[in-house]
C-alpha cells in the first residue's frame, strides 16, 4: 500500500500472483535479511541533486549508497531519491525535494513541511537480499571486463543459471576481427568426457538444447583459434550450474522484478532491478549480475558512472 501522491507509484499486488511457485523458492523467501554494519537501506536511484549527512560528514548522494539510522538527506527542488528499506517490513521510499529527510529504525521521515515522501511495500522475497558494503559499494560493482588474455572468454564463466547456458562466447584473439580466424571449441564434463564440440569462424557457438546438465558439477570449456597466416591462440575456463534452490529463488526474484517493471514502465522506480542485481551478486552469479548492472547503466543516469569505471577481472 502506498502513501503520498507520487505519479507512477501504484499499489504492489505481486505476492498473490508471484508466489505460486515451487515450495523451495517459497521457503527461501522467508529467510531473514542480513543487514551489515548498521545499514538499514540502500539508495536505488537518484534524480537531480541531493546531499547525505552521515557521521558529521556531507557528500552527494549516489546510487548504491548505504544508509544508517539517523542519517539525513537534503534534496534540492525537483530532485528525487529512491531508497529500498530492509529494517522491518521491506519497503521503498521515494523522497521528493526540496526538503530534508531523516532515517529512523524502520522508516524515512520528513524534516521539512514541504518535503514529500511516497511509500510502497516490497515483496517479502526481497528480505533475503543482504546489504553488504563490500558488495554494493560503488567501486565493487564496477562493470567487469574480460580477462587480459590473448583469447578472452566471455561466457559462461563461474556460477550460472540454467537459462543462461545457451551458448559459448569469446572475443577475437588480440582484438582482431573474426574473419581471419577459425575456432575449435570443446565442452568437457567432470568425468573428462567431451559432451560437445564444434568448429566455427564466429565468436560464439550455440549449445544444443538436448544437453543434460548436472548441477554443482564443474564443466570445462576450451577454445582454440587458428589464423590463416598460421597464428594460434587458446583459452579455457570453468563454470558450474547453481543448486536447485538458488535457481528457483533467482527465478522468483526475476519474475517479481519483471512484474514490478511492467507495473511502472515509465516511472523512476528501479528498486526491484537493483535488488535483483544485488541478489545475483550475493549468490555468486557474477556474470548475470554484470548483465543487470550494464542494463541499469544504459537506462538510468544514476548508474551511468559504472560504465566509465575501469573494468576489473572476473
Amino acid at each position: 500500500m502506498f502513501c503520498g501522491l507520487e505519479k507512477g507509484w501504484l499499489p504492489t499486488t505481486l505476492l498473490g500472483a508471484m508466489l505460486a511457485l515451487p515450495l523451495s523458492a517459497l521457503a527461501a523467501s522467508e529467510l531473514p535479511a542480513s543487514v551489515a554494519n548498521g545499514s538499514l537501506a540502500v539508495v536505488t536511484n537518484v534524480t537531480g541533486k541531493a546531499a547525505l549527512l552521515h557521521a558529521g560528514r556531507r557528500h552527494g548522494v549516489v546510487a548504491l549508497d548505504l544508509l544508517e539510522r539517523s542519517d539525513e538527506l537534503a534534496l534540492e527542488k525537483n530532485s528525487q531519491v529512491e531508497i529500498a528499506f530492509f529494517s522491518g517490513i521491506p519497503r521503498v521510499f521515494l523522497l521528493s525535494g526540496p526538503g530534508r529527510f531523516a532515517l529512523r529504525a524502520d522508516a524515512v521521515v520528513s524534516a521539512d513541511a514541504g518535503a514529500r515522501i511516497g511509500v510502497r511495500d516490497l515483496a517479502q522475497a526481497w528480505r533475503t537480499v543482504q546489504i553488504r558494503p563490500g558488495m554494493v559499494g560503488r567501486a565493487s560493482v564496477a562493470l567487469r571486463g574480460s580477462s587480459a588474455q590473448a583469447l578472452p572468454v566471455q561466457a559462461p564463466v563461474g556460477l550460472q543459471l540454467e537459462e543462461a547456458l545457451d551458448a559459448l562466447r569469446w572475443q577475437p584473439p588480440y582484438g582482431r576481427g573474426p574473419q581471419n580466424w577459425q575456432y575449435a571449441v570443446r565442452l568437457i564434463d567432470a568425468d573428462g568426457a567431451v559432451v560437445f564440440s564444434a568448429v566455427t569462424r564466429d565468436t560464439e557457438v550455440a549449445l544444443p538444447a538436448t544437453l543434460t546438465w548436472l548441477r554443482e558439477q564443474p564443466y570445462l570449456w576450451t577454445v582454440k583459434a587458428s589464423a590463416d597466416d598460421g597464428r594460434r591462440a587458446e583459452s579455457a575456463t570453468e563454470f558450474r550450474l547453481v543448486d536447485r534452490t538458488t535457481q528457483e529463488h533467482m527465478q522468483l526474484l526475476s519474475q517479481i522484478a519483471q512484474a514490478a517493471h511492467a507495473q511502472r514502465p515509465d516511472a523512476d522506480g528501479t528498486a526491484e532491478q537493483v535488488l535483483l542485481a544485488i541478489a545475483l551478486e550475493q549468490a555468486g552469479l557474477r556474470s548475470e549480475a554484470d548483465r543487470r548492472w550494464r542494463a541499469l547503466a544504459a537506462a538510468r543516469p544514476a548508474f551511468a558512472s559504472f560504465a566509465a569505471t575501469p573494468p576489473r577481472e572476473p
